[in-house]
């Protein structure tokens, strides 16, 4: 994952405001762009690009790292924005219960 939403998930585990603020994102129109502009207003280096490009990297890094090299491409990559809120919703949830 990126290196500032990894500071963003730890943040927004013991910052019920700012986690609320990423949550609210995803209900807006563009709620990638809508991150991204929460987190800039946060004062962390995020931008689309950064998100889209993570998870490609990584799936093409482990390519390269197969023994002889990977030949055959993914079909598709983790989508580290999508993995982003399944960590934080799954987090919300575990601390509202009594």
């Amino acid at each position: 994952m990126n290196p500032a939403m990894e500071q963003m998930a730890r943040r927004a585990k013991t910052d019920a405001a700012f986690r609320q603020k990423l949550l609210d994102t995803r209900s807006q129109t563009d709620p990638l762009a809508a991150f991204c502009r929460c987190a800039q207003a946060e004062g962390y280096d995020l931008t689309i690009g950064d998100i889209i490009s993570d998870g490609e990297e990584y799936s093409c890094n482990q390519l390269k790292s197969t023994n002889g090299g990977g030949v055959t491409p993914y079909a598709y990559f983790d989508d580290p924005y999508e993995m982003f809120f399944v960590e934080l919703e799954y987090y919300q949830k575990t601390q509202q219960q009594p």
